[in-house]
């Protein structure tokens, strides 16, 4: 039998209807993909996704980085109150993965990356490394993607610019953002900037930076404290 609700001012009175199980779940709200077909591998029953969906289905965890514990680990509670004691601009949800690893959702991308570029946290008795999560993440494969320090020297002061710098950089990886010296230009001997590398991929050392028509010159890149 329909049910009728109260009416809200100025909307009219209708009438509503119970879904089935199967309904519930089989209309997913705001869902970026539509539902795939299943298919076989091997002989098995399987999913396949495009590349573009699984790229949409992990844009939500942009800012979402992995904790990994190798002696043990302190429970959430305690988790959760060390990083709310960083006076972080925003949220952090936390939540456990497996028996070494949490899920760390940054709501800023000023926390992410504070949390990140640090590497290591001790969390009383217990060290953790923190790595950027990626859709391809398992907790038995270490990621190669890392964050470090990368100096410029001498290079000249009118590339410091965000937007130029960042342009500079790209043949090395992902900038992240500069350094308050670099911002001020108050250093101008050396530019300084985080960038997310991956190790597996060969290293960058210089690049070459021109202006059209007028020639150019081969800018050094050095990478600190690369880890192994």
């Amino acid at each position: 039998m329909a049910t009728l609700w109260p009416a809200v001012e100025g909307q009219a009175v209708t009438p509503t209807t119970k879904k089935s199980f199967s309904q519930l779940f089989s209309e997913p709200a705001n869902s970026p993909i539509y539902l795939r077909p299943i298919t076989t591998f091997k002989g098995e029953a399987a999913v396949v996704f495009s590349k573009e969906e699984a790229d949409k289905l992990a844009a939500p965890f942009h800012w979402t980085l992995v904790g990994k514990f190798s002696h043990g680990r302190p429970s959430l509670e305690a988790m959760r109150k060390f990083f709310s004691s960083l006076n972080l601009k925003d949220h952090v949800s936390i939540g456990l993965l497996d028996y070494r690893h949490v899920l760390l959702r940054c709501a800023a991308e000023a926390d992410f990356n504070r949390i990140w570029t640090r590497g290591l946290w001790h969390l009383g008795k217990h060290p953790t490394r923190v790595f950027k999560w990626t859709r391809d993440f398992h907790g038995h494969r270490e990621s190669s993607l890392v964050s470090v320090w990368v100096s410029l020297p001498s290079l000249p002061i009118h590339y410091y610019d965000k937007h130029s710098l960042f342009s500079i950089l790209s043949p090395v990886g992902m900038p992240l953002f500069l350094d308050s010296a670099t911002v001020s230009g108050t250093r101008p001997s050396v530019a300084r900037a985080c960038v997310e590398i991956d190790l597996l991929k060969p290293l960058c050392s210089r690049v070459w930076v021109a202006v059209k028509g007028e020639g150019g010159f081969w800018q050094s890149i050095e990478v600190e404290n690369l880890p192994s």
